[in-house]
């Protein structure tokens, strides 16, 4: 496929972007296949959809649950509820403001155990 390493490159930098980097890199990449042939959209089209759904459903939440110790489930939810409400920037702060949510209550239910121990 023409341009193949420059489109990998780009891909990795769009992935910055939560949910609207991939659709653009594969949007892009579709283009660039059309001009061989339709055969090979429908294999970048294919590639694509599995790459997708093995990212989201599988990587990034085992990735922020190792790094910021949310459970894999909390993330989907999270990204979720984030794009939703707030689309691109939603998606960008929902996992920090999940993890603030997660210490905030982690915080208030021990303050709260240690007042009710006194």
């Amino acid at each position: 496929m023409r341009y193949a390493y420059a489109l990998g490159v780009l891909t990795g930098l769009l992935n910055i972007v939560p949910v609207l980097g991939a659709g653009v890199s594969m949007v892009l990449a579709l283009l660039v296949a059309a001009l061989d042939s339709w055969g090979r959209v429908l294999g970048v089209a294919i590639f694509f959809v599995v790459y997708l759904q093995l990212e989201n459903s599988f990587l990034v939440p085992r990735i922020m649950k190792s790094r910021v110790g949310l459970p894999s489930l909390a993330v989907l939810i999270a990204l979720l509820f984030g794009f939703e409400l707030a689309g691109i920037p939603g998606a960008m702060v929902a996992v920090p403001t999940a993890v603030l949510v997660a210490v905030l209550l982690k915080e208030y239910l021990v303050w709260q155990d240690e007042a009710e121990a006194s």
